[in-house]
């Protein structure tokens, strides 16, 4: 069991990245992505179309840093490409599992979940751990695929009720206490030692096709200076949670 592959990946959505070096030089790759419009929070089925097909000519597959959250809805692009049973383990402050009202065809940081559990037939169980808010907001189509794990303290227990031996593992820093990471979401309340005690556990005991981390607090060149402390924090706990799956 184990990490399958150990190279890193950032995703250039928002310039979110060239301002932590230290988590830049642990890249392996860098994806373009900034030009691409109509992507911020919904996407429309052009700008996933130039998402996915520059996503497929990367050379790793291993971790891979989204950005900020309003793109964690790249996540469905990479489980996309996994063709043998597997389950989600999702950390999130939000199930990220809710239809898309009113905006049929569009592909959203709110919706994807549910439309991986509806279209990904290797996806076997899609489990949100950490969720504080919006608690069962399901659509009734994958309601069965759709598993809350609200209790993060038992990581053993956590293990027992994954179905596969092969997973995905997708994190959102506003699962994480403020004291650990700021984003431009509301946060849950889990504690970041607390979060890579469970991923280590995953990393040693399941076989981790992938991961991703999402989170970033988004903010233009010129006010970088005024959240320095805050991006400060967010690299740290990025560098946290590769560091921990790495060395797992």
């Amino acid at each position: 069991m184990g990490l399958l592959y150990h190279d890193v990946t950032l995703l250039n959505f928002d310039d979110a990245y060239p301002w932590q070096h230290k988590l830049s030089d642990f890249a392996d790759e860098w994806i373009e992505l900034k030009d691409i419009t109509e992507a911020n929070l919904f996407c429309t089925h052009k700008a996933l179309a130039e998402i996915s097909h520059r996503l497929s000519e990367r050379s790793g597959r291993g971790i891979t840093f989204i950005g900020n959250g309003n793109y964690h809805y790249v996540t469905y692009l990479l489980l996309s490409e996994i063709n043998r049973p597997f389950s989600l383990i999702l950390f999130d402050n939000h199930t990220d599992a809710k239809l898309t009202d009113g905006m049929p065809g569009l592909l959203s940081c709110g919706s994807w979940v549910a439309e991986a559990a509806a279209r990904f037939p290797h996806l076997q169980q899609a489990l949100i751990v950490g969720v504080c808010t919006e608690r069962n907001l399901y659509p009734p189509n994958s309601q069965s695929k759709i598993v809350l794990w609200p209790n993060t303290g038992e990581p053993q227990k956590l293990l027992s009720v994954i179905p596969t031996e092969d997973i995905y593992i997708s994190i959102d820093k506003d699962v994480l206490d403020r004291a650990f990471a700021v984003t431009n979401w509301d946060h849950g309340n889990m504690h970041l030692q607390e979060l890579l005690v469970i991923l280590q556990t995953l990393v040693r005991e399941k076989n981790v096709l992938g991961i991703d981390v999402c989170g970033e607090l988004p903010v233009p060149p010129a006010d970088v200076w005024r959240h320095a402390d805050q991006l400060r924090l967010n690299e740290q706990a990025n560098l946290s949670i590769l560091q921990s799956v790495l060395c797992a």
